[in-house]
């Protein structure tokens, strides 16, 4: 059973249960932001570092980033009562989190990057922690175990998992379907904002056209809107723009964006909620080949035959403009932000005969709503899931010499430049077989800055396998290398309470670790962002000794492994080893 749905069995079951509230909903519809009367999360003044619905990679923003006025440490309080229903703790994502359920509101609140939980939270979870010997942990909770109140601290802001800086994310979500929601329709009136979206620039995306002579896109900067752009054919116009706030100088994502067409709505975007089954969609909002190749990100306004994202945008037709009648276009783009501040944008696509150029021929057309295999003469193929593809698709598979060391030849998988909707299956053969320990074989992907590991298995018979979710190049290495460990200021382990390392590797990356103190499991906790490894020692935990050992065991992703020991002292190293 999905935690969406565990959820919703547990607000179900609490209707008998009045300790946490008198009045649990039973509309399975989450209470109005004008009934839900959520206290704000800090009791600061509320600015923005990131807002709802941004568009980002593979994924769109799901809730508010609250500043922290660049510290941690700041009292993080509950919104309503209710109670603690998940709690996650991870290197990356949320870091941190609590999850709390508000049965009265049907409503869920998430916390994130916290510094650190309450005590009544972090007893809890630490003790589960030491129970699975995990620092890392998704665990929930039943209405009765971690009851919390308005007003009460349930945590301290901090900077945990894959944040870029000191700030609290806080989503609200729906309880009943999970969909993530706005919390600015929550706490507008915290957050005072008179300022327009602001427009970079316009772009024109030829389809089978050309645009201002040519069969590629054409960019206007913003001096440059009074000049019309010229097409022929069917194109799909694009926008740079980001929302602005009062007080802050960060950018923000488009919360409403319209096209007018010679005075009829073309396409219409509205994201006040998300459905996180569907978050890799927010690459269909995009020209995606401009984010592959630059991180450039154009909204554009032509949606995929599968409409996956028909819930928050309407269009006419396709969202694409057919340029087909030698005469001036009318367009406008509306962008408006929650509070109301709009920005429009006017320009001219200018109808210009041109010869249109042949549509590319190469590969299998696939169809996006039903399963497609495609494969090489030797042995390399692609099974791609019904619905893995947004829009029918050609797509091929070649090969080319791999780099030196490689164990086999370079496959390039369909194009770079399409988005995928989740993964399919990629079945590579090896040139050579070793007689080596199978996790060794890594299948990496090449075409991004810096080669990248994808979780790899073997099939007999000398084939590996992966499950990936981007097309590409992909090749199989062998990964031999064990990782690094490096204890950082070992001599002040004892005196400073803490026990600190460094860990990386080199290829195929972490996958686990362990740390032992004279044979007990401890918690040590991993900062992803800087591989980072911290224990603070817990005298009520470690024997009773003035002399400890640790041992620290980190294995990657191909089952190499690294062991270390160290022995310290309160008041300086008594000993050190490396293995």
């Amino acid at each position: 059973m999905g935690i969406i749905n565990r959820i919703t069995a547990v607000i179900a079951s609490t209707m008998a249960v009045t300790a946490f509230s008198a009045n649990v909903r039973t509309d399975l519809q989450p209470a109005a932001p004008s009934e839900a009367g959520l206290r704000v999360p800090l009791d600061i003044p509320l600015t923005l570092s990131g807002n709802f619905g941004e568009l980002r990679t593979n994924h769109f923003h799901s809730g508010l980033d609250f500043k922290t006025q660049g510290r941690t440490g700041l009292p993080v309080y509950c919104a309503a009562d209710g109670y603690v229903s998940r709690i996650v703790v991870s290197p990356w994502g949320f870091g941190r989190a609590v999850y709390v359920t508000h049965p009265d509101l049907g409503l869920i609140t998430v916390y994130g990057h916290l510094e650190s939980f309450s005590g009544k939270i972090d007893r809890p979870v630490r003790s589960r922690q030491y129970e699975a010997e995990t620092f890392r942990i998704d665990t929930e909770f039943s209405p009765g175990e971690i009851p919390v109140r308005r007003d009460e601290i349930i945590g301290r802001s901090g900077n945990a998992g894959s944040s870029g800086g000191p700030h609290l994310h806080m989503d609200i979500r729906n309880a009943y379907n999970g969909h993530a929601l706005d919390p600015m329709d929550y706490y507008a009136s915290s957050i005072r904002d008179n300022v327009r979206p602001e427009v970079r620039a316009l772009a024109l995306f030829p389809r089978e056209s050309i645009v201002d002579g040519t069969g590629r896109p054409s960019y206007h900067g913003v001096k440059d809107l009074s000049v019309p752009f010229s097409a022929w054919g069917r194109v799909t116009p694009g926008i740079k723009a980001y929302d602005r706030m009062t007080g802050t100088t960060n950018i923000y994502g488009i919360k409403y964006m319209t096209l007018i067409c010679d005075g009829d709505t073309v396409f219409r975007r509205v994201i006040d909620h998300i459905d996180f089954d569907r978050s890799r969609a927010v690459n269909t909002l995009v020209e995606y080949s401009n984010v592959v190749d630059s991180n450039s990100w154009f909204m554009i306004t032509e949606v995929p035959e599968s409409m996956p994202l028909s819930d928050i945008v309407t269009v006419s037709g396709d969202g694409s403009v057919n340029i087909d009648t030698e005469r001036d276009y009318r367009l406008e783009f509306i962008l408006e932000d929650h509070h109301g501040n709009v920005t429009r944008t006017p320009f001219t696509i200018k109808g210009v005969k041109g010869v249109l150029r042949p549509a590319d021929s190469n590969g299998e057309l696939l169809a996006w709503d039903r399963e497609n295999i495609i494969k090489s003469d030797d042995g390399a193929a692609a099974n791609l899931p019904a619905g893995t593809l947004y829009d029918d698709a050609l797509v091929s598979i070649s090969s080319s010499e791999a780099p030196d060391g490689y164990m086999s030849r370079r496959y390039r998988i369909g194009d770079r430049h399409i988005p995928l909707a989740g993964n399919y299956t990629l079945t590579l053969p090896l040139t050579d077989e070793l007689n080596i320990d199978k996790r060794r074989y890594v299948i990496m992907r090449l075409d991004g800055k810096h080669p990248s590991a994808v979780t790899t298995t073997y099939i007999p018979g000398g084939m590996v396998q992966a499950q990936v979710n981007r097309f590409g190049d992909y090749a199989v290495a062998i990964d031999t290398v064990a990782p690094v460990i490096t204890p950082v200021a070992p001599e002040k382990w004892g005196p400073r309470g803490r026990v600190t390392y460094r860990i990386k590797d080199n290829m195929s990356g972490i996958d686990s670790y362990r740390c032992e103190i004279d044979g007990h499991w401890v918690l040590m906790e991993l900062d992803g962002k800087t591989g980072t490894l911290n224990y603070i020692l817990d005298h009520r935990r470690l024997p009773a000794a003035q002399r400890h050992t640790v041992k620290l065991t980190v294995t990657d992703s191909a089952g190499n492994k690294a062991v270390h020991t160290q022995t310290f002292s309160k008041n300086r190293v008594k000993k050190k080893q490396k293995k």
